[in-house]
């Protein structure tokens, strides 16, 4: 379109300074040296140029005989439309006229027929001159055709890109809405089992019947958080995951996770420690979701720790901005091929099978959930020697805190 756009400021310049010479010639006395200067004119220019009169051409140069693919001399006298594509003639005698009558001053684009019958596509401005005593028509044409072809396949291209958005997003729409009905399907009758097994397993004391409750509302709580991680990742997909963020004082929260999951490291026979100051400062974050994240992370490293390894929850604040709060763990570690796709919904590595259950979507929600906050997320891991998940989330500001105190003071 800019190449376009310099054309047609160029053959406007030129046919300005053309009609002006031309008019100049026609004050000379000397006919002869009017049509001499006039071809050394046309002869130095490196565009189209050709002169109509009385709808005949009178005058061509070589460069638009060249377009034309016409022989010598072959189109002086003939009538200037039969060279424009039928289909165009009516709209170049039009858009002739008005830049005759100065109506307009754009010049316009139409297709010609050349000497070998391909069509060329043409840029041109007409402008009023007095040639050999009589009213005159000076033309000035481009070949465009390159230009023009190459604007067909960008609009192709678009056209083509279009269409793929447009699948592409009706087929996420089809998986999200597959996704919901899968949630809705599988939670209607998931929830008399859970609540009942947990009755079931409060209430028997006897083995091996009280195993056997704890491992059905066991499989019935993850298979819950499962569709519950669903519905998240679906709801992140069409941006309606939404985050209740509050000044939050972060170490507690920290903590209680810290504390909670204790009690399965130990029960797994491996240890957590809790690397946490005795300060943090506030973050702006929605207190749900970021133990939804702490949880998954602190999960997977006892998912990964073999029995008699170490977990270790640490946090810090960093650069004046951040919270920074990392999962260390002393597990197999991930191959570095393997640590760009962990983030991806579904993704699970061969040899996860036997530790893992689930769907992948654990890591991939907590990505999402973190860079809603505005934070990152990253591991940094080595096959041997364990792997760290680290998660920064803002601090927040004196704003931020303003705001939670108003919240407060309204409830």
């Amino acid at each position: 379109m800019k190449d376009e756009q310099k054309t047609k400021r160029q053959l406007i310049a030129e046919l300005e300074e053309l009609r002006q010479r031309v008019a100049d010639l026609e004050r000379a006395e000397n006919q002869h040296v009017q049509e001499g200067e006039l071809l050394r004119i046309f002869r130095t220019t490196p565009i189209g140029l050709f002169i109509v009169q009385d709808g005949k051409f009178q005058f061509v140069n070589d460069v638009f005989r060249n377009i034309t693919g016409g022989q010598p001399d072959e189109l002086i006298g003939t009538d200037s439309r039969n060279l424009v594509l039928p289909e165009d003639r009516e709209m170049v005698r039009d858009n002739a006229v008005k830049m005759l009558k100065g109506e307009r001053n754009e010049p316009y684009k139409y297709r010609i027929v050349v000497a070998s019958g391909q069509v060329r596509w043409m840029l041109e401005g007409i402008a009023s001159v007095q040639y050999r005593g009589k009213r005159a028509a000076l033309g000035h044409a481009m070949d465009i055709t390159e230009l023009e072809q190459a604007q067909e396949k960008l609009e192709e291209a678009y056209e083509q890109e279009r269409q793929l958005r447009e699948q592409l997003q009706a087929e996420v729409q089809w998986r999200i809405e597959f996704t919901r009905a899968l949630v809705h399907e599988l939670k209607t009758p998931l929830t008399p089992v859970l609540s009942s097994s947990e009755l079931l397993y409060s209430e028997l004391r006897e083995e091996p019947w009280m195993s056997i409750a704890e491992n059905i509302h066991r499989g019935a709580t993850n298979l819950s958080n499962r569709i519950d991680e669903l519905l998240d990742l679906a709801k992140v997909e069409i941006g309606t995951l939404k985050l209740n963020r509050e000044a939050l004082d972060v170490l507690p929260l920290l903590t209680g996770v810290g504390n909670d999951m204790t009690v399965v490291a130990k029960a797994a026979g491996q240890s957590l420690v809790l690397e946490l100051p005795s300060y943090l400062p506030r973050v702006w974050a929605d207190e749900e979701r970021l133990r939804q994240v702490v949880l998954n992370l602190l999960i997977n490293a006892s998912k990964f720790t073999q029995e008699g390894g170490k977990i270790i929850l640490r946090a810090k604040a960093q650069n004046a901005s951040m919270v920074v709060v990392e999962v260390e763990d002393n597990g197999p570690g991930i191959p570095k091929e393997d640590q760009g796709r962990l983030f991806l919904p579904y993704h699970r590595q061969l040899s996860d099978r036997e530790h893992l259950s689930g769907l992948g979507l654990g890591l991939a929600l907590c990505k999402n959930i973190v860079e809603l906050h505005g934070g990152d997320i990253w591991v940094d891991s080595e096959v041997g020697k364990g792997s760290t998940f680290g998660f920064s989330i803002p601090l927040a500001t004196a704003s931020h805190r303003r705001r939670g105190a108003r919240q407060e003071a309204v409830t």
